[in-house]
């Protein structure tokens, strides 16, 4: 089976930029993970080269969706996916994230971990998680993993208990739990 690649609408339309999550950063959010992603499912938004989907499935997460509305970003993951023989595994969808988010019917369970990696300061990180909690993407028990500007402080978001922030040079990850 060969990797799926979903185009939806709302294409970048600006030059594309990627900025892939650091490699100490990926491996320090996977260390405070230990244990909870194998078996899980998962999801990448603002997925960039697709780090934290990959990395989800090569600890052992039963799926991932990767998304991310740049094609240079499409492409990069669907080879990264293929380098690493997880295209049983994975599913890319190169489309705007909000059209995605909004577009619930695709899926039958929510999802277990939920990665967010947004560009610093364009988009409000409480309206990114608002509208995830909102479309119902969040399983009970699973976690958003969001990364940020360090000048961003996380917002309280109930029902969501915030696990730890964690600070990586400019970037802070934020680990938010849904009891």
């Amino acid at each position: 089976m060969a990797v799926r690649l979903s185009s939806g609408s709302h294409k970048n339309s600006r030059k594309e930029t990627l900025r892939p999550t650091a490699a100490r950063t990926l491996e320090a959010v996977f260390d405070l993970l230990a244990g909870e992603v194998e078996g899980r499912r998962a999801l990448d938004l603002f997925a960039g080269v697709g780090s934290y989907g990959i990395m989800a499935l090569r600890r052992g997460a039963v799926f991932a969706a990767l998304v991310d509305k740049s094609h240079s970003a499409a492409r990069r993951m669907e080879k990264a996916i293929l380098q690493f023989h997880l295209e049983e595994s994975a599913e890319l969808f190169q489309e705007d994230v909000f059209h995605f988010i909004h577009k619930t019917e695709r899926w039958s369970d929510p999802f277990d971990l939920i990665f967010c990696d947004p560009p610093y300061g364009e988009i409000p990180m409480i309206r990114i998680v608002d509208e995830l909690l909102d479309a119902g993407l969040l399983a009970h028990g699973g976690s958003l993993i969001f990364e940020h500007s360090r000048r961003e402080a996380p917002p309280d978001v109930p029902p969501l208990v915030l696990r730890k922030s964690r600070v990586f040079g400019d970037t802070t990850v934020s680990i938010w739990d849904r009891p």
